[in-house]
């Protein structure tokens, strides 16, 4: 019997199967919808405004930064895409900011189709990332610097082998059942002492899942106190502002808690950042133990 070339065998996969080799499209997590001059208290209700008319949903508002307003918006879109995933909920809600940089206001979002593959979702978030771009605007992606962050890439995606994936969580705390769960969640947030700030809450339709939006302005308690200003101060720190980047999302999916670990969420939003430096990961070391920490506390509380 004779043998085939392994090339010739190569070849011919190729020749039946060209769709199998097709090149992986490139994605970057931010997209610049508009800069233009403006005061950041009207630019903020233009851009609420616009998003309601194409038929968004403001599920929740925070300012991270006093320069800056971020908008988290859904609909039944967001929603019915969010339920086809198995942890799809940290992605029901669509994060838009408004920055004012030196009488300039910058509106950007968070790429949808970039979060599509982050957060494996089974549906395609083209038909959100179109909407988005018709009301807001769509100058141009940013963030990642010279990272080749292709779908493949992101669905499996890790800073470092010894960090954190998408599907390796921080496990806060576990319920009797997905109510007692969400109950623990709205009376941790409601606490007046307490250092987070309940931004959102959006339920997933036909399903025991809800994710919370969760603002952390000084977290980590009097011996170490920690900000979202001092993050910013690091990571974002050249490009287009990032700061749709908060907040940060927790996550009732049936009786337990848990929120993506910040040695993910933190790395696949800002993949281009090294490990050391002035702007290095390690200005950061103490914050992912201490927004864990913070998050488990808020649900340890009578």
């Amino acid at each position: 019997m004779k043998t085939i070339a392994p090339m010739i065998v190569l070849a011919l996969l190729l020749q039946d199967a060209p769709s199998a080799w097709a090149d992986d499209p490139v994605f970057r997590p931010f997209i610049v919808a508009s800069t233009e001059p403006g005061d950041l208290e009207t630019r903020t209700g233009e851009v609420i405004d616009a998003l309601a008319e194409a038929g968004f949903e403001l599920a929740g508002r925070y300012s991270p930064l006093p320069d800056t307003e971020v908008l988290v918006v859904t609909d039944e879109e967001l929603l019915s895409i969010a339920a086809q995933s198995a942890r799809g909920g940290y992605a029901a809600g669509q994060r838009v900011s408004i920055t004012d940089r030196d009488g300039t206001v910058e509106v950007a979002f968070v790429n949808p189709l970039y979060i599509e593959h982050a957060y494996r979702l089974e549906a395609s978030m083209q038909g959100i990332h179109d909407r988005l771009s018709s009301a807001l605007g769509n100058l141009r992606s940013c963030g990642a610097g010279d990272k080749k962050m292709t779908g493949k890439k992101l669905r499996k995606y890790n800073y470092m082998m010894t960090m954190q994936k998408f599907d390796d969580p921080s496990e806060l705390a576990s319920f009797g059942s997905y109510q007692e769960a969400l109950e623990a969640v709205e009376t941790g947030l409601a606490d007046p002492d307490d250092e987070l700030v309940k931004v959102y809450r959006i339920d997933l339709p036909g399903k025991d899942q809800s994710v919370f939006g969760v603002g952390m302005p000084s977290f980590g308690g009097d011996e170490e106190p920690r900000s979202e200003s001092y993050q910013m101060e690091i990571v974002d720190f050249e490009g287009c502002r990032k700061r749709a980047y908060f907040p940060y999302e927790v996550l009732v999916d049936g009786p337990n808690v848990e929120a993506l670990h910040m040695r993910f969420r933190m790395a696949v939003h800002f993949p281009n950042l090294s490990m050391t430096g002035q702007h290095g990961f390690t200005k950061l070391m103490p914050y992912p133990k201490a927004v864990e920490r913070a998050l488990e506390d808020m649900l340890a509380r009578d």
